[in-house]
Parts: structure tokens; sequence; C-alpha cells
């Protein structure tokens, strides 16, 4: 899978590529091509991101903390909206304002702004998952958590990556790992389980195109074959799934 894809393009939005850059230099390194420099992993290195995106999956809360009947049902609405951006996919940021600047939370405003977002998301039957959390010099926090939906129509959210490389790049050991949670031994074992002819074994090398699936609950877990025997088992416990092609 190319992880970087799938959070790179998270606000579903190939113009608002600014955003999702600096969203990653919030919550780890990245290679600045504009400028050739490293961002050094620091939880301090920005004081703020962008202002709040108008459109996609993305959306900054100061703090959510106890809001009355009508305020509740318009941000019930708008989670809603910013789900159907994310094709079932929403990231929120706890503790930004929505110029982007880290004001932060303390410890019992985050706890009930967390509250709040469970109480949000329930009403929409989705689920939330508490991705990345910073600790500011001021000992506020600000936290990215995952709001993830599984469309009406749809039993899970169904996303496909091609794994594309020169011979003997290591595809098949990588998507190996990937789908069976093994690492491996450095002699080729993560392969052995995709290979489906007698002459695969024999050469180490796939023949033709291969497909496999990796699956994750609501929890963010991986659901591959340490846990499930086929690939409808994999999707029938999964609330997002992932079909692997590499050739």
């Amino acid at each position: 899978m190319s992880n970087r894809d799938s959070i790179l393009n998270r606000n579903g939005k190939s113009e608002n590529n600014h955003v999702d850059k600096h969203m990653i230099s919030l919550f780890g390194p990245v290679d600045d091509d504009d400028d050739n420099e490293k961002v050094p992993r620091s939880p301090f290195i920005l004081t703020g991101l962008p202002p709040e995106p108008q459109e996609g999956n993305i959306e900054y809360k100061l703090k959510l903390i106890d809001p009355n009947p009508d305020r509740l049902e318009h941000l019930i609405t708008q989670m809603n909206w910013r789900l159907q951006e994310g094709q079932g996919e929403a990231l929120y940021e706890i503790g930004v304002e929505d110029c982007g600047t880290f004001s932060g939370v303390s410890s019992e405003e985050l706890e009930a702004s967390l509250a709040t977002l469970k109480t949000m998301a329930d009403r929409l039957d989705a689920s939330i998952t508490k991705l990345h959390e910073r600790k500011l010099e001021n000992e506020r926090h600000i936290v990215e958590v995952l709001v993830r939906k599984v469309p009406d129509d749809q039993h899970f959210i169904d996303l496909r990556v091609c794994v594309l490389g020169t011979v003997d790049s290591g595809k098949s050991s990588l998507v190996g790992v990937c789908t069976h949670g093994e690492l491996d031994n450095g002699r080729g074992r993560a392969r052995l389980n995709l290979f489906r002819h007698l002459h695969e074994i024999q050469t180490g090398r796939t023949s033709s195109i291969t497909h496999e699936i990796l699956g994750f609950n609501d929890l963010g877990e991986s659901i591959d074959y340490r846990c499930c025997r086929t690939a409808n088992e994999i999707c029938d416990r999964s609330t997002k799934s992932i079909k692997i092609v590499y050739v």
C-alpha cells in the first residue's frame, strides 16, 4: 500500500496539497522540496497551520465543550458534510483555531471535546480514533482525530492500490508483510505467502498480476490473514478494505 497516498490525499482535493504537507510536518518529518531543508521531528516546529480549508474532509476545532442542542445539531451536520467530502473519513484537529493557530486545550477541555466529538459521531453511526497528540510548550494539547463512517450503500470503505516496481525491487515481500502481518526473514519468506504456482516458488518471482487484500476495523487495527482464513472473512470483519494489485 502506498501509505503516503492514503494520507496525502486525505482531504480528497488535490488543490489542498499545501494543507496536507503542513499536516504531515506537524506530526512527523517531511522533506521540503521548495528549499531542500528537512523539517526535524518536533512537536514545536510549527506555531500553526494554513487557514482551515472550506472544502475537503479536514476540520479545525479549538474546543467542543457542552454545546447547546442547536449548536450540537449544527456540528453534526457539519461533520456529516466533512465525511461526505472524504468519502467516509474526516480529520478533526482539536486545539487549532480556524485561522490555523495552535492555541491548544487543557487536559480537561480535551476530555470534554473528545466526549462531544464522540456524541456527534454516534449520531451519524460513525467511529472516532485518536491518531496523534502533541503537547505544546504551555502544557496545552493539540489532537488529531479520525472520524470514519461506512457509507450507507456500502459494507465497508473500499480503496484500491497498485504497486509497481522493477524486477527484484521487493514488491512481493512488501505486500506479503502488509497482508500477512509477518516480517520477512531476509530470505524471501514473506513473499512465499503470495506465490500461486510452483515455478514462482522456484524462481522467487511472480509471473502474473496478483491481487491481495488488507482490511482495517473501526479502531484502525489491521485485519489480515493472521486472523482470517479468506478474503471474504477479511471483508466481513473490516470497515475499510484495501485491495492491492501488483505486477
